[in-house]
């Protein structure tokens, strides 16, 4: 291998990064407050809590808003479903 690097460096530097492998980008996660989180049961428990959040949604969407607004239904019943299925 030193012998690589004497004489075609290239070939010795493309070994060394295909035998290192790829690197992981590494990104710091914060809580709501802004702390940074260092534990993984803090990040994995703030990963938890942001797709709960985004998952199960305490405010109506913007749709659902204006739906609502136009005095229309945000929700299908069945027999609504069954019309449609049924083609009439």
């Amino acid at each position: 291998m030193e012998k690589d690097f004497q004489s075609a460096p290239k070939c010795f530097w493309q070994t060394i990064r295909r035998l290192r492998g790829k690197r992981g980008s590494i990104q710091a996660v914060y809580s709501k407050d802004g702390t940074l989180l260092t534990s993984t049961e803090e990040v994995i428990g703030r990963w938890k809590e942001h797709f709960e959040e985004l998952l199960n949604p305490t405010t109506p969407s913007m749709v659902e808003t204006e739906l609502e607004d136009e005095g229309r239904q945000t929700s299908i019943s069945l027999e609504e479903v069954t019309a449609v299925v049924n083609g009439s």
